[in-house]
């Protein structure tokens, strides 16, 4: 009898679709983004949902449509147009994958990132993934002894074109607000995180921007705040709201850091034309190897870590050690847990958050409901304080982890191939 074959001819393309996403995410954290945050799907969508919410639900510190994601979508839509792959589609199990979507999001915002930047985490030095991608493969285990004992949310079926075009028209009316306040500020009601704003520690945090010289040269926040002696900043009723050593400590905002629009654009297109034709994601590889003993997607992932440790260490930003990495915390368990919830989420979507995005561009309005859910994620994260910061989890953190698991496995051994 024929052995079963385990690696295929896609292997090799999807490894090299995985070094070219590594590579081009590294890329853009030497053009601006975040230290290892070249691409993270569950913070762009965050730092996107925090240009229409803002202050209003704690986010603008991350205030700021990610041109990265707009590319994505755009990206995937034209090369799915042109291969004839645009196809919609939807009516699976659409809220059960909002759900999914919101609790996905939760978790990866406890571990600061989703499940493609903990590799790119670690191909830029930070152990503290290590604990994450533990996590994920601990979560993708749960959701495939579920797949075993036959989960299944239902095969899409056909539905009017205006639907399967949704996630496009959004990414169209996102493309126009990011050139809007790229040329002229952002319009009245929404928020943008001031470039290269630095907060302090203090409650509440001064925001202020950086001189030539390096002390701070315009005073963000308190409102009508000025720079004081030794570089301290003094609010407007003659108070300190920060001293010189906490200005000297204050940390970037992470909606402030950004390579400049247009590159983050070409970037982002050139990614989703290489995701939509690859098929890349950032759990498949781990799911199949496990439930099926096919590895070509797990090629693709070993790409990604190879292709942004190389760049990286190319760009002079490789820095290994699990202290002082950029927008992370050393909570091994919180990281292992928050992982393990996210990889079980993106197992029953079918999908990690990246291949959502890519699959909405597609036409596939279940996987817009998914992203929608993680936009939603994201806002209750921030408004109710569940989001971990440098310090670690939030007050939040575990509870919101603990409810979000056993969400996913009353979902996951309850439902067996029903329709919504």
């Amino acid at each position: 009898m024929a052995t079963k074959r385990r690696v295929g001819p896609s292997a090799w393309i999807l490894g090299g679709a995985g070094v070219a996403i590594g590579v081009i995410a590294a890329w853009l954290v030497s053009q601006g983004n975040p230290g290892n945050m070249g691409l993270c799907i569950a913070c762009f969508l965050r730092d996107t949902a925090g240009f229409f919410i803002g202050p209003a639900a704690n986010m603008g510190a991350v205030a700021y449509i990610r041109p990265e994601i707009v590319g994505l979508m755009l990206g995937a839509t034209l090369a799915a147009l042109a291969t004839k792959e645009f196809r919609p589609r939807g009516g699976s199990a659409t809220a059960v994958r909002f759900l999914l979507g919101f609790v996905f999001m939760v978790a990866a915002l406890v571990f600061l990132g989703c499940t493609v930047r903990a590799w790119l985490r670690l191909g830029g030095g930070d152990l503290n993934a290590l604990w994450g991608i533990l996590g994920i493969v601990a979560g993708v285990s749960v959701g495939v002894l579920a797949l075993r004992r036959g989960f299944d949310l239902g095969r899409a079926g056909s539905v009017p074109r205006a639907m399967g075009w949704i996630a496009p028209l959004v990414a169209v009316v996102l493309l126009v607000l990011s050139v809007v306040t790229a040329l002229s500020g952002p319009p009245n009601g929404f928020t943008v995180t001031t470039a290269n704003a630095l907060a302090t520690g203090d409650d509440p945090p001064a925001v202020f921007v950086k001189g030539a010289d390096g002390a701070p040269a315009d005073v963000v926040k308190p409102a009508g705040g000025t720079v004081g002696a030794h570089g301290s900043i003094i609010a407007s009723d003659g108070s300190v709201a920060a001293s010189a050593a906490s200005v000297a400590a204050a940390k970037p905002q992470p909606g402030g850091k950004r390579a400049p629009l247009l590159i983050s654009l070409a970037a982002g297109l050139a990614i989703g034309v290489i995701a939509q034709r690859s098929r890349f994601c950032s759990v498949g590889g781990i799911r199949d190897a496990l439930l099926v003993k096919r590895f070509d997607l797990l090629f693709g992932v070993l790409g990604l870590l190879l292709g942004a440790f190389v760049a990286n260490v190319a760009l002079g930003q490789f820095h290994l050690g699990f202290e002082g990495q950029p927008i992370a915390h050393t909570d091994a368990l919180g990281n292992f847990a928050a992982m393990a919830v996210a990889g079980l989420a993106a197992v029953l979507l079918g999908g990690c958050p990246f291949r959502q995005v890519i699959m909405s561009a597609e036409g596939d309005a279940d996987a817009f409901a998914a992203v929608v859910g993680m936009v939603a994620g994201a806002v209750a994260s921030h408004y109710f304080g569940i989001a971990s910061t440098a310090k670690g989890l939030s007050s939040l953190g575990w509870p919101a982890l603990a409810a979000g698991a056993a969400l996913l496995v009353v979902i996951a051994f309850a439902r067996r191939g029903q329709t919504a």
